[in-house]
């Protein structure tokens, strides 16, 4: 799994984390690291020749609507993002399979139809969602 800490964190080494966030995580994580206050979860298993989608989950400072325990349950990259999303954390990035990708967009997209806010909150957390390829 490929950890970006962004510029200087060549010589930081990711550690385990707790499930802190604001939801129990699912069964499917395979691993879940932290490097500073950026999260890593991975759904795949997979390696190599797998182009991976990725749910990001991260702090907002704008408008937010308010979800469900359905929304949030919904989508296990969703609620295992949020699981991973407690204090002091600014991201969580979750790896999943690349045939995941219709259904976590259309969920994403869904919710987001849903309002015209900026983003989302939901056991005391605020954030916002967005789906990346690799």
């Amino acid at each position: 799994m490929s950890y970006r800490s962004g510029p200087g964190g060549e010589d930081q080494q990711p550690s385990s984390c707790p499930a802190d966030g604001p939801v129990d995580p699912g069964r499917s994580v395979v691993e879940a690291v932290e490097c500073n206050t950026a999260r890593f979860v991975d759904l795949s298993g997979a390696s190599g020749g797998v182009t991976p989608v990725h749910l990001v989950v991260s702090e907002t400072d704008g408008q937010t609507a308010s979800l469900t325990r359905t929304d949030i349950l919904g989508l296990p990259e969703l609620q295992n993002g949020l699981a991973f999303f407690g204090p002091g954390v600014d991201s969580v990035r979750v790896r999943t399979r690349s045939d995941r990708r219709q259904n976590v967009r259309e969920h994403v997209t869904a919710l987001a139809e849903q309002t015209s806010l900026e983003g989302f909150d939901f056991g005391g957390r605020e954030f916002a969602l967005e789906v990346q390829l690799g």
